[in-house]
């Protein structure tokens, strides 16, 4: 090929490429700011020491196999209320390629608006691909949380257990943020986020109840259901992505005042037999209304969804019944090792609701039939194995005096028979 046909297929490649600059470029997206902090009066002395690392990035979107771009950034400006060119840039071959740059000196708090060029691999420009849009830049703050206290105790400790918890912590520290200043055009701070940062997660307050003027005080109240029993640090990020250090001033414990509940509970029951034909033959009767029954509980698991424990449940019933040529009398007995979950009802944990089960043994002691002429048979005990499920209300008046309310169903079983005993009852205890 000579070199006039060479430079014929170089002419005609060079028009084609002009006319297709789609080919080397695609439609770029809206501009994203990755905001970094800015140093401020109060951290002064860490921005001196830092100068070198404060860098405030600037990134976009690529929009292809293109040459460079060229960004221009202007402010506006409240006196001429007009738009001033702060900052012009034309990227290299690294930052063309990585699509970011770095502003030095950086922006200060301010409204931008920023306009991107895009000139394709032959240097034209795609001015169907430019772009404008505008951000803010808001002067970041270093929060700092230096105590952390729930006043009803003045300490940094709230019991879930105690009947006058309302969830209010105070907070007292420097740079505690609560709105934007809404009215001036463009804010110098915005919000700053507070919660409660544990091994589980974050949880954030319900609202903040009281907001000092000097930006060192403020009062959270957070949702007793939400918290759970742990160790947490009180944190406040300020919506530049500074926060406050997770130190000994910051931490905060949620527990209960016991680590364990040991509950004594004692009442009356009414024993009625609803299953099996045995007992009514032998007895006549299936009901046994001198009955009474006890509970001991241990309950080392507490949570905000629950508390799980184990405990001893114990019925007992007399009976007595009279026939034609003989009497019947004798004794009913059931003990039961369960396993307990109490469900607090409302914010005040003055209401439970439980549900137990379990399984022990059945004791029918000293059943005797008595003839006339003063004859009494042998007496006969025997032990069934048994299984005991039932649930309850309970209520604290106070913080140590319950009541309790429900019902049981006892399943005993044997060679002979298989009874289903219904027990509602209604007892009293005492929380140690």
């Amino acid at each position: 090929m000579d070199s006039k046909m060479i430079k014929k297929v170089l002419c005609a490649s060079l028009i084609i490429l002009s006319l297709c600059p789609a080919a080397f470029a695609k439609k770029k997206k809206k501009v994203q700011i990755i905001d970094l902090p800015l140093p401020t009066t109060e951290n002064a002395q860490d921005a001196t020491s830092e100068a070198n690392e404060i860098r405030q990035p600037f990134s976009w979107d690529s929009a292809g196999d293109v040459l460079k771009y060229e960004i221009t950034i202007e402010q506006f400006s409240i006196i001429h209320n007009n738009w001033i060119k702060y900052f012009e840039h034309e990227t290299n071959d690294e930052e063309t390629q990585n699509c970011i740059i770095y502003i030095e000196p950086t922006l200060p708090p301010g409204k931008y608006r920023s306009t991107i060029k895009v000139y394709n691999i032959l240097g034209i420009l795609e001015s169907s691909l430019t772009s404008q849009d505008e951000f803010l830049v808001r002067q970041a703050f270093q929060p700092e949380v230096r105590n952390v206290t729930y006043p009803l105790y003045m300490r940094s400790t709230i019991y879930l257990d105690d009947l006058d918890n309302n969830g209010v912590v105070e907070v007292e520290g420097r740079n505690l943020f609560n709105l934007p200043e809404t009215r001036q055009p463009v804010p110098d701070i915005q919000a700053t986020e507070y919660y409660l940062e544990g091994s589980k997660g974050k949880i954030e307050p319900e609202s903040i109840i009281h907001h000092d003027d000097s930006n060192r005080k403020l009062t959270l109240q957070f949702d007793m259901k939400k918290l759970d029993v742990g160790k947490y640090h009180l944190v406040a990020k300020d919506a530049s992505g500074l926060h406050s250090e997770n130190n000994a001033s910051s931490e905060f414990a949620v527990k209960f005042r016991k680590w364990m509940d040991f509950d004594i509970e004692a009442g009356y029951t009414y024993g009625i037999v609803v299953h099996d034909d045995t007992i009514e033959n032998y007895l006549g009767n299936t009901m046994f209304p001198l009955s009474g029954q006890f509970k001991i509980s241990l309950i080392p698991i507490k949570h905000n969804w629950g508390y799980i424990g184990f405990g001893i449940r114990g019925n007992y019933s007399y009976f007595k019944s009279e026939h034609e040529g003989y009497d019947i009398d004798g004794n009913i007995m059931n003990g039961h090792v369960i396993f307990i979950y109490q469900l607090p009802l409302g914010k005040k944990r003055r209401l439970f609701l439980e549900v137990h089960g379990g399984a022990g043994l059945t004791y029918f002691h000293n059943v005797k039939f008595h003839f006339p002429h003063n004859i009494v048979s042998k007496q006969l005990n025997t032990l069934s194995l048994s299984y005991d499920a039932g649930t309850s209300f309970m209520f604290y008046p106070t913080k140590r005096l319950f009541v309790e309310a429900g019902g049981d169903f006892v399943f005993t079983q044997n060679k002979d028979m298989l009874m289903v005993e219904v027990l509602p009852y209604a007892g009293i205890g005492w929380q140690f």
